[in-house]
């Protein structure tokens, strides 16, 4: 059955089924922008992402993976989260080992506290490129299908 037949719609909840969801979501959900040649991209990971490609959620914090292309060996001295006047640090910052995105630095930030809708702040990208800020998505909203 194609993906666009199984999404359903209620009260503004889209629910999809667990082989699509990964893609779907990534494809929805990632935030991009570019800083002196570089392109950036943030994904916010959410209980039900965590649940379709791992199987179980982490832990009850956030998870935001973040990638810049083309592959540099970029660092950043620290991340925030940012909601109105809260801000919240990343308390563990992890560069991924990617195959088979082997031409990106990959990141996953995480964060003791879910926020939703948050902006991502990245504090002195290396290579001059200084702050950068991400509009992050708020996908909470974007469902796993539950299974028959």
């Amino acid at each position: 059955m194609a993906l666009g037949a199984t999404v359903l719609l209620m009260g503004c909840e889209t629910r999809i089924p667990k082989e699509d969801y990964v893609a779907y979501y990534d494809e929805k959900c990632k935030t991009e922008l570019e800083r002196s040649g570089v392109r950036f991209f943030a994904i916010p990971l959410t209980y039900d992402y965590e649940i379709a490609k791992w199987g179980t959620p982490l832990d009850s914090g956030m998870r935001v993976v973040v990638g810049a292309t083309p592959r540099s060996d970029l660092s950043f001295e620290d991340a925030f989260l940012i909601r109105g006047k809260d801000t919240t640090g990343a308390v563990l910052t992890r560069k991924m080992q990617t195959f088979e995105l082997g031409t990106a630095d990959m990141f996953v930030l995480s964060f003791a506290d879910r926020i939703p809708g948050a902006k991502l702040r990245l504090k002195n990208v290396s290579q001059g490129i200084g702050g950068v800020e991400f509009e992050l998505k708020n996908c909470q909203k974007i469902r796993l299908e539950e299974s028959k």
